[in-house]
């Protein structure tokens, strides 16, 4: 277990990497938009104007920056500082553009001081200046200043009005590195709920703080919802093994670590074994899932077994209807009532008589029943609830010779008859 941890601590250190590769696509995006915006500039409120050259020199800059010359940008930059000195906001506007140059290059120590020069000088719309933050924010991330990161982050989003996904998971990131691992979780939580298709490091980060928590039991659900997204990925697996053994669950660990031993690209043999563990670790949602996949791609050979046992994995996730829709399935594929009989009882649960009816009357037609008193008994009822009195009490004068429901039919054979007799009474 101890080796788990190892490569989870890992894994938060390699997050590092992921910003600081990810930086110069953000960074792009901001000069675009400061790009796009230096008309706007020039006509805003006169403390952010800026000259007719500086603009046509910073149009250049950007201009250079789309083609990815930085090295050229970086020059034309570096000669304009001069030209804007004692000029507060161009200055500002200036070195923010010579920082996000600087991000472009991977040199993030000297974007560093461009952005906190930038902002030193106090002259950016309020606007920019909350965007420069969460720049600078992610600068110190990939410079594994996590310390001056979250100062900056928790700024930030006091006065974010709705802060996106990503800078939630930046804010977690933080707070693991830091080792304040509590309030990773509430970060992390919310950038999942927000984000339509979280990614596959988020949910790893999740489950790092909850580890370092011995949070196991959410550690557990998070490896589950991680196999779920990528069950040919082995090391979840064996994670979630360990994560068993540590619930000193060890039936469950031995149940999953004996998938493991068995794992190969999910062919129909995987994927009966994925949907057996599913529906052994009482997720049988995900296991119905597992098979209606199959089932419909024909990775899982198509045949009544199959079929009956995706049906009864919707039976014990409480999911009638799609259980019925498979029991139906399955009876296509048999020569007997067995599929039809089970099938009733499913349309039983859901009062759909009328159906139940017809399900239990093939099931009696096909035959091969076990005790087609059984499906007698059912047919009865489904007859009775539909207010057909006399069909139902011929189903129960068959049943006599059934051991197990004869006696159980007699009784309801009697009220039945009595209840005919006074329907019968009232209408004389």
């Amino acid at each position: 277990m101890e080796g788990f941890f190892q490569c989870l601590r890992g894994h938060g250190r390699t997050l590092v990497g992921i910003w600081a590769r990810r930086l110069p696509l953000f960074m792009l995006a901001k000069v675009l938009l400061l790009g796009g915006g230096l008309l706007v500039n020039a006509q805003a409120a006169e403390q952010y104007l800026l000259t007719p050259s500086t603009y046509e020199s910073l149009s250049a800059v950007h201009k250079l920056m789309d083609k990815q010359q930085y090295t050229s940008a970086l020059k034309q930059l570096t000669a304009l500082q001069d030209e804007v000195n004692g000029k507060a906001y161009e200055q500002a506007v200036v070195l923010q553009t010579l920082g996000y140059v600087y991000s472009s290059l991977e040199k993030y120590p000297k974007a560093i001081q461009a952005f906190k020069a930038s902002l030193a000088l106090d002259a950016l719309p309020a606007r920019v200046t909350h965007d420069l933050r969460y720049g600078l924010a992610q600068l110190y991330m990939a410079t594994e200043q996590y310390g001056k990161a979250l100062q900056l982050l928790e700024a930030w989003f006091k006065a974010a009005e709705s802060p996106p996904a990503e800078a939630h998971v930046l804010a977690a990131s933080a707070y693991y590195h830091l080792k304040r691992y509590a309030e990773v979780i509430p970060h992390i939580e919310v950038a999942i709920e927000l984000a339509q298709a979280p990614q596959e490091e988020w949910y790893q980060l999740h489950l790092a703080a909850r580890l370092e928590l011995k949070q196991y039991s959410q550690a557990a659900q998070i490896l589950e919802t991680l196999i779920g997204h990528f069950p040919n990925k082995e090391q979840y697996w064996k994670q979630l093994g360990a994560v068993y053994m540590e619930m000193n669950k060890e039936h469950r660990a031995l149940a999953v670590e004996a998938l493991v031993a068995h794992m190969e690209p999910l062919d129909s043999k995987s994927l009966i074994h994925l949907a057996n563990l599913y529906r052994y670790l009482h997720i049988p949602y995900k296991a119905a899932q597992v098979l209606q996949q199959g089932l419909r791609d024909e990775t899982i050979q198509t045949s009544s077994k199959h079929w009956e046992f995706l049906a009864d994995a919707w039976l014990a996730a409480r999911e009638w209807e799609r259980a019925a829709a498979a029991f139906k399935e399955a009876g296509r594929l048999r020569q007997d009532g067995k599929m039809a009989l089970r099938r009733g009882q499913v349309l039983i649960e859901l009062q759909d008589w009328k159906q139940a009816e017809k399900a239990f009357a093939q099931s009696l037609r096909k035959g091969g029943l076990d005790d087609p008193g059984q499906a007698r008994f059912f047919l009865s009822q489904a007859r009775y609830e539909q207010g057909h009195f006399a069909e139902a009490i011929q189903a129960l004068k068959l049943i006599q010779a059934s051991s197990a429901y004869s006696k159980q039919a007699a009784q309801w054979l009697k009220h039945l008859q009595v209840v005919r007799k006074q329907g019968a009474d009232g209408k004389g």
